[in-house]
């Protein structure tokens, strides 16, 4: 078959005959989101390059190596969104919003782009959805998402879930925790992959994503970040606990994510 009747790599079709499960899942997926104060917000597929590569880090490997970047004809470089977040927040921020009432909850769903090696559950383009609640830096709203994010779950019918969560801090106590990794990952420089050689410097922590079976040994002795939590970050992770636990919603801490 000819490649331009093929869709291209990394991409898939969603056919007359599955486009109504896609539709049940987003509907019941805003439907928990407005019970939450959630409302839906749409945001261009493309930005300004500029707002990924200051929301998202230009040291990440998103910024580095997965976006789709490139220059229109009037000479501005635009970025396919490799996610939601810096968009919705870049909206918020030039329509007022923010100028408004606070906490602004806004709940998306569409397709992203991240130029991925395709694999089984990743793909090039992808949907995600999610909330966005700008301008609540308290611990219950930080319960709040993740509650609605188990709701979401339970309402497509997908029951045993496994919670997982951590603190990863502010950024000023991650600064100490950052050295830790680095002065731990530097004594086992030769045994790393080169990518994560290269990320050591970089951003140590996307060591501990590395999916080689060395790099995955090597980070399970690692120091854990919560060891290196400021007292206030450290009060505000035991509260959203706290909150957790009083909503029902069954969790296990894993200071390795």
């Amino acid at each position: 078959m000819s490649e331009i009747n093929r869709a291209v790599k990394g991409t898939n079709d969603v056919l007359p005959g599955d486009s109504y499960k896609w539709q049940f899942v987003e509907n019941k997926m805003f439907e928990t989101a407005r019970l939450f104060g959630f409302n839906e917000i749409r945001v261009p597929v493309f930005e300004h390059t500029e707002v990924f590569l200051r929301s998202v880090g230009d040291t990440t490997d998103v910024v580095q190596k997965e976006m789709y970047t490139f220059d229109d004809k009037g000479g501005r470089s635009v970025t396919l969104r490799p996610e939601f977040t810096a968009g919705v927040i870049r909206s918020a921020i030039e329509n007022g919003l923010v100028n408004g009432a606070l906490p602004v909850k806004a709940a998306y769903v569409g397709g992203c782009y991240r130029y991925e090696k395709p694999q089984a559950g990743r793909l090039r383009e992808f949907h995600q959805f999610g909330v966005e609640c700008i301008g609540a830096a308290a611990p219950n709203a930080d319960a709040e998402i993740i509650a609605l994010a188990r709701q979401v779950l339970c309402s497509v019918g997908i029951e045993k879930i496994s919670l997982e969560i951590n603190s990863i801090g502010c950024p000023e106590c991650r600064k100490d925790y950052i050295a830790a990794l680095k002065a731990y990952f530097e004594q086992h420089t030769d045994e790393l992959c080169d990518t994560c050689k290269d990320r050591l410097y970089r951003n140590p922590m996307r060591i501990l994503d590395c999916k080689s079976p060395v790099c995955k040994k090597i980070a399970a002795d690692a120091p854990v970040v919560t060891d290196y939590l400021c007292s206030d970050c450290r009060e505000h992770f035991e509260a959203v606990k706290s909150f957790l636990k009083a909503a029902g919603v069954e969790f296990t801490v894993n200071p390795h994510i």
